[in-house]
């Protein structure tokens, strides 16, 4: 039995204007999210987070939004983060076609056309810009889902579903760039770690005194290096006093250039173990062996 063809949402003349003043707005003053926190309807779960390397505020729709960024924004390779990038309309309308599946649609405006329903402009969490040895610039997308509203057994089999029908889309939008698009949950990034960057990024919102010269900035990391060593069961609090002392600056100062040490790789320290001001640091120890 043939499978009946699904009637696709229309392509409204709102929605083309939406799309032409965005790309005016892109061109004139760089990127920006196709959905803002204020236009999404997250009921709080939505952030607006300034990035050190982008140098822009991003705007993440939901907490598990966060892990991935700062997994990507701490990532050497990687040189810009898009969230909420826009797919173009007319593409995906004919990939949901090709594929069978309904396209998004804004079910609310129907009542203004007639009943029929409007296209969406479908949105990917994030588009990341990486750049090779060789300078080459590579996009890679990424689809972050909840695992429980990719498990039928806990999430309704037809919402499910519905969830996958989007994301064959997308992944078929790709297809045809010659880019692979990723899928990706909160199981795929461990927790600790994101919540270590998320304390040692802090540094660079004290920009000015992590400002040092290169000569200084190695003088503190030989120092905790030198007291890690002699006393590990100190407190990081505990180091940071004594280097602190030492140097003769401002306690402040000296945790701020730890953090960026650390968040550079400067100082070697498990990230898979949570870093406390009270507690010992988690250094990673070297093998005797070889």
């Amino acid at each position: 039995m043939q499978q009946k063809t699904v009637q696709q949402p229309i392509v409204t003349d709102a929605e083309i204007a939406k799309t032409a003043r965005y790309n005016r707005d892109i061109k004139a003053s760089g990127y920006r999210p196709w959905v803002t926190v204020r236009q999404s309807h997250t009921y709080g779960q939505g952030q607006i987070v300034y990035s050190h390397k982008t140098r822009r505020e991003h705007h993440l729709l939901s907490r598990g939004e966060r892990a991935p960024f700062f997994y990507f924004e701490r990532d050497p390779t990687v040189i810009d983060i898009l969230e909420q990038y826009p797919l173009p309309l007319h593409q995906t309308l004919e990939i949901a076609a090709s594929l069978n599946v309904v396209h998004p649609g804004n079910y609310k405006e129907r009542g203004n056309h007639g009943g029929r329903i409007p296209a969406k402009t479908m949105t990917q969490d994030f588009v990341i810009i990486r750049q090779t040895e060789a300078g080459k610039h590579i996009l890679s997308p990424y689809s972050l889902k909840y695992s429980d509203a990719l498990d039928p057994e806990i999430t309704s089999p037809r919402v499910v579903n519905r969830t996958w029908a989007k994301e064959r889309i997308a992944l078929e939008y790709w297809r045809t760039q010659n880019i692979d698009h990723v899928l990706i949950t909160e199981k795929s990034f461990d927790a600790t770690i994101i919540y270590n960057l998320e304390f040692l990024r802090e540094c660079f919102d004290e920009a000015e005194l992590i400002q040092v010269s290169a000569e200084f900035y190695a003088n503190v990391i030989v120092r905790f290096r030198h007291h890690m060593i002699a006393t590990p069961l100190s407190t990081l609090l505990m180091l940071i006093h004594q280097v602190a002392y030492e140097l003769n600056i401002d306690k402040f100062q000296v945790q701020c250039l730890f953090q960026h040490a650390v968040y550079t790789g400067r100082l070697n320290i498990d990230l898979t173990q949570r870093i406390e001001l009270y507690r010992p640091l988690p250094v990673i120890r070297r093998s005797n062996a070889g």
